[in-house]
């Protein structure tokens, strides 16, 4: 059987960050109180971090980290003590191997090349306590799956950070929207609403800490940045200008009638399903 291939960043993180950026994100970012790029993303991930209750001696699990700058976040701002970060993509997971050794923190951050929905937790990093996704969870396949693999393998009481799309009721019956989120690889089954998540989460054998709806910080930030960049990003097709562009239109399109939504999730394993 032939592997599958491991899938291309659609995005230059460069293109998103700034040529002098020394940050390589590549998250829709969290806006309020800000206009850089680099500063969105990390807020967004700051979120994350607090929703998973992230602290000193906390062992993490990141997973679709990118190249690992959420990773190094959990240890400068939050003190855990490890993380393992997974990405699917073998340049990516080289480079951010690169990164973690410049920034000295070798010792305690290690970078896995695996698709985050085939990890097992318990193989991947022993004696984890918390699990963040910041901005990945409704790119895989499927979501419900990958959650309850996750609450089987974990010991009871790991915490979970999420940022992540939603539905609304109005975007879910939409033939337009389920078309632009299958060409931007979102599995329709992934489209969940606000009010989906408590009974969703429990089927799958977590509990529901907090939800706190932020669309209009995200979705809408992210939308106005890419107003103001376009012309910078169309010139760079090849890097992800068109796939940056693209995702903006969309958003800015559902938008006009209030079809999608973001939230932050808290949640914690309550049973093995």
């Amino acid at each position: 059987m032939t592997p599958e291939p491991a899938p291309r960043p659609a995005v230059d993180p460069a293109l998103l960050n700034g040529a002098r950026a020394d940050t390589r994100w590549a998250n829709l970012g969290f806006w309020r109180g800000t206009r850089s790029y680099p500063d969105a993303a990390a807020m967004l991930a700051h979120r994350v971090g607090r929703a998973a209750g992230l602290g000193p001696g906390d062992v993490v699990l990141d997973l679709a980290c990118g190249l690992a700058d959420s990773c190094a976040l959990w240890i400068r701002e939050f003190g855990v003590a490890r993380v393992v970060g997974v990405e699917p993509d073998p340049l990516v997971v080289a480079e951010a191997t690169a990164r973690v050794k410049a920034w000295g923190l070798a010792d305690r951050i290690v970078l896995r090349r695996e698709r985050a929905e085939w990890v097992q937790p318990a193989l991947a990093i022993p004696g984890i306590t918390a699990i963040v996704c910041v901005d990945g969870a409704y790119h895989f396949h499927a979501r419900a799956s990958w959650l309850r693999a996750l609450a089987r393998d974990v010991p009871i009481g790991t915490r979970l950070g999420l940022a992540d799309l939603l539905v609304t009721t109005r975007g879910r019956r939409s033939a337009r929207l389920l078309a632009t989120a299958a060409r931007a690889g979102i599995p329709a089954e992934n489209l969940w609403t606000a009010s989906d998540v408590e009974p969703a989460l429990g089927d799958c054998g977590w509990r529901l800490d907090r939800l706190v709806r932020c669309g209009r910080e995200v979705l809408g930030g992210f939308a106005a940045h890419a107003r103001r960049h376009w012309p910078r990003w169309i010139l760079r097709p090849a890097a992800g200008g068109w796939r940056a562009l693209g995702t903006a239109a969309a958003i800015l399109a559902a938008g006009v009638d209030r079809r999608l939504d973001y939230a932050i999730i808290a949640a914690r394993s309550v049973a093995r399903t």
